[in-house]
């Protein structure tokens, strides 16, 4: 496009006015002349005249050639549009999902903007990808697990690298439950998101029938075999009075039910389910309430959680009163190296002052806990050589209660320990196999090989060492095995206790006295061990590399104190857990293994890695590194990059044996977590907008973005201006017009 313009101050018609009346003035002036010179000669003066007032003029208008060049100034505008399962639910008065309303809305913008913007397209749950093609969306579904708002706007960032971005535009439901902090992301993003809320508060929706479960208590690991207990939260509107059933699902396969009455009270009523694992793994366990008549929603009435069901490991509470040897032998080569048992070892290092040594995550106790919350955390109790005036009575009934209700109790040798600790009154000796006698009863200081009785030859405790020890009739067997240091004495054994070692040559009422003693306690089990020297066992026997009972004596000896009669390993293995079976997005997996020997006992140096099979089938490889301590004990963590249950599978070579643990299963993103809260969030929304400089809107109103982007349509107009009026040059040829005119006039002899 071009056009004449001139000076500002002069319009168009002010130059043709002054031309014209130039031209009239001229010739009425030249007139008078036309007839005294030839025709030709008239007309070359009028023409050098005309000329001259000509040059006036442009002097005076300084005309302007300009050329205006219109070209658009192009910039991006990418759509974020949630995919993620929750998107699924029509809750609108069309019945339409959500999902098709923000299909539909972008299909009906598409067309109109593609003209003004160069659009981009990305889809998001828990992770985010961009679309190339707008047709794709016909065969695409809102299946996404999870929900991470902050990964969309970070793919928006993406989308649009390298060109100006004139507008994220997020249509969600705004429900965010993985990774990141939307709000903190918009604010870093450096562009602005417009954002569009799809579906209903449904909170506000009073006049609505609804019953949803708002949420589960469900403990991340479950024994097998044993009553467990989960715990639904379930919420109710528009349906006081109606009585509906809470059913708990193992795997889809229902394993409890419970009847509850619906009031229409704010807050959730609580219903607690019990039922008992009988399947080791994971597993995925649901409260789930029918849908009910004129019930409009139904994805909200379950939610889900993972558990993983395993036998049970053992805790156990070791007590030390001094700071001896085989305290060191019991935590550092067997508490600290079964992997199938958690210890906390509290040790009296002067009068009442205790450290603790533990493998529990997150416990810290600067002395003896008590609290029965605390103690009954613990499977199995173990009192070394601690006085009874540190232990008091109170804690001693805490204890004796969680003995009697399941738990084990057993009590080692020591000066201080037994009757010489002051136990031989006291309330553990209600429960206790011997009878302990009084401080003053003494210790046997001769070293001894203890002797196997009949029936501890078939004791679970002594499955597959009983070739280690003595009997009656056979003294040969512990030639190889180191004597004991020692005992102390006890006034005798109980009617009810079953013996299973006793002295060789120390005599009570013409028996033979016991060195170890169990017996079972209401529900629990109690045991006595008179020695305090086992560790000469391992220590002796390892120094020649030749077979210990030591680990197996007291593995064996926990769990059947904690109710578990299996026996103890003692070959080369690999044993894998994780730190959890369900993860939140974005929560790092933590793999821990422990590695035994052909001996049963933890190794180091022995490089396990682990093979991580994601959702889709993706794999990826990560090696173990070795935790600080004890030796053995392995660990990594992993970053998943989607929701959806992981397995994985831990191995090494070890004395070229291919070890390899049980596959594990966890979950990253519990499942139905897209339906745990289905309230459209129009605060998060509102706030994502706001920090980035852009704006929220309903998608009923949503329409208002599209004239609003028309109105911030940039156009750059380019344009050439070419003056016409040059002043020099305009000059010297308004000088040379008149000179002619002047000359030619004195040629013709005209005045």
């Amino acid at each position: 496009m071009s056009n004449l313009t001139f000076h500002p101050a002069f319009h168009t018609m002010a130059l043709l006015a002054v031309v014209v009346s130039a031209v009239v003035l001229v010739t009425v002036c030249y007139r008078q002349t036309y007839g005294l010179l030839r025709p030709g000669q008239w007309l070359l003066l009028f023409s050098l005249r005309i000329v001259a007032i000509g040059i006036v003029a442009l002097l005076l208008f300084r005309p302007i050639f300009r050329v205006e060049d219109r070209s658009n100034k192009r910039t991006t505008v990418v759509f974020v549009i949630d995919q993620s399962a929750s998107m699924s639910i029509a809750d609108n008065a069309s019945a339409i999902t959500r999902w098709q309303q923000a299909c539909d809305q972008l299909r009906s913008w598409w067309p109109e903007l593609s003209s003004l913007y160069d659009l981009k397209l990305c889809l998001f749950s828990d992770s985010a990808t961009q679309l190339d093609d707008l047709a794709a969306l016909d065969d695409l579904h809102p299946t996404g697990k999870a929900t991470s708002i902050s990964r969309a706007l970070i793919a928006a960032r993406h989308a649009s690298t390298g060109q100006t971005t004139e507008a994220v535009i997020l249509i969600s439901d705004g429900i965010q439950n993985a990774a990141g902090n939307p709000a903190r992301t918009a604010r870093r993003l450096g562009m602005r998101v417009y954002t569009v809320g799809v579906g209903d508060p449904l909170h506000e929706r009073s006049m609505k029938h609804d019953v949803r479960v708002t949420d589960i208590d469900c403990p991340e690991s479950l024994a097998i075999n044993n009553r467990c207990r989960i715990t639904g939260f379930i919420e109710a509107a528009g349906m006081p009075g109606r009585v509906v059933d809470v059913q708990l699902l193992e795997d889809d396969k229902e394993v409890a039910r419970q009847t509850l009455t619906l009031d229409d009270n704010e807050g959730a009523q609580e219903v607690i389910l019990e039922f008992v694992p009988a399947n080791k793994g994971l597993h995925t366990y649901t409260i789930r309430v029918p849908q009910q008549t004129g019930e409009e929603i139904p994805q909200n009435n379950a939610r889900s959680a993972s558990a993983l069901v395993h036998d049970a490991r053992i805790r156990v509470l070791y007590l030390e009163g001094t700071l001896r040897q085989e305290f060191g032998a019991l935590v550092g080569r067997f508490l600290s190296k079964d992997p199938n048992i958690e210890f906390c070892a509290l040790i009296q290092t002067r009068p009442g002052v205790f450290v603790q040594r533990s493998n529990i995550e997150g416990l810290r106790l600067k002395a003896i806990p008590d609290d029965s919350e605390t103690l009954d955390t613990f499977n199995v109790f173990l009192i070394g050589d601690l006085d009874s005036n540190y232990l008091p009575e109170r804690i001693m009934k805490l204890i004796r209660n969680r003995v009697t209700d399941g738990a084990g109790l057993i009590m080692i040798g020591g000066y201080h320990g037994l009757g010489p600790g002051g136990y031989g009154q006291g309330i553990l000796q209600e429960i206790l196999p011997v009878e302990m006698g009084s401080r003053q009863i003494g210790q046997a200081t001769e070293p001894f090989h203890p002797q196997l009785t009949r029936d501890g030859r078939h004791h679970p405790i002594f499955a597959n060492i009983a070739a280690f020890f003595d009997t009656a009739n056979n003294n040969s067997a512990s030639a190889d095995l180191p004597p004991l240091n020692g005992c102390v004495k006890i006034a005798g054994t109980k009617s009810g206790a079953t013996i299973l070692l006793v002295h060789p040559t120390i005599r009570i009422d013409g028996r033979p006295m016991a060195v170890m003693a169990v017996q079972p306690v209401g529900k629990g089990r109690s045991a006595v061990f008179t020695a305090d020297t086992t560790r000469n066992w391992h220590q002796t026997l390892k120094a020649m590399d030749r077979e210990t009972p030591f680990l197996r004596f007291w593995g064996q000896t926990i769990r059947w104190l904690a109710g578990h009669n299996d026996a103890v390993q003692t070959e080369a293995g690999i044993i894998a857990t994780t730190d959890r079976a369900y993860y939140t997005p974005g929560m790092p997996i933590t793999i821990r293994a422990t590695v035994r020997g052909d001996d049963g006992v933890a190794v180091g140096n022995a490089n396990p890695h682990a093979v991580i099979q994601a959702p889709g089938r993706r794999t990826t490889q990560l090696n173990l590194a070795e935790e600080t301590g004890p030796p053995g004990h392995y660990s990594a963590n992993f970053d998943p990059p989607r929701s959806g249950r992981y397995e994985i599978t831990v191995s090494t070579q070890f004395k070229n044996k291919q070890l390899t643990a049980p596959k594990l299963q966890v979950d990253v993103g519990r499942p139905n977590l897209e339906f745990d809260r289905l309230d459209l969030d129009q605060k998060t929304l509102a706030t994502i907008a706001s920090d980035s400089g852009g704006q929220y809107l309903h998608i009923s109103l949503a329409d208002r973005f599209t004239e609003q982007l028309k109105r911030i349509y940039k156009q750059e107009i380019v344009q050439i201006e070419v003056p016409l009026a040059w002043p020099p040059l305009l000059w010297v040829l308004f000088v040379g017009a008149l000179a002619s005119e002047w000359l030619l006039r004195r040629r013709y002899q005209l005045r």
